[in-house]
């Protein structure tokens, strides 16, 4: 059994919560300053930004939801998965950059490969009955 004791089942739930919360935080962010977000990702090379920036937000929004309350999260973290993968390597391009900038990218670079990462981690206990959760689609 993947979450055994009430300890593991509470830090999971808990790592739930902080995941959708960073996604969201920074979704939300896209959202309320679209003009400047759009124009950010356009200055960057990605493709259809005036309509990839609105839908990839809410997708980050509604996969990190997913993922939080254990409603198809599945869904969720392939979401934030197909999001975050190529908008990282497209927007945060710290290898094409000197100095204070290029220390800047990374950071976002590193952040985006750690939330990735989180995604996997749910995306692979998909399988199993998660605790403190809807529990719908799991």
């Amino acid at each position: 059994m993947a979450f055994a004791s009430t300890l593991s089942g509470t830090a999971f739930l808990l790592s739930r919560v902080l995941f959708a919360l960073v996604i969201g935080y920074l979704a939300l962010g896209n959202l309320l300053d679209l003009e400047s977000s759009v124009g950010y990702a356009k200055s960057k090379g990605a493709p259809l930004a005036s309509v990839s920036v609105p839908l990839g937000s809410l997708g980050l929004i509604t996969g990190a939801l997913a993922v939080l309350i254990g409603v198809y999260p599945v869904l969720g973290a392939l979401a934030v998965i197909i999001f975050l993968v190529p908008i990282t390597v497209i927007m945060h391009d710290f290898w094409t950059m000197e100095g204070q900038e290029r220390q800047n990218e990374r950071i976002h670079f590193l952040k985006n490969i750690g939330l990735i990462g989180a995604a996997l981690g749910f995306l692979a206990l998909s399988s199993v009955t998660w605790p403190l959760a809807v529990g719908i689609g799991l």
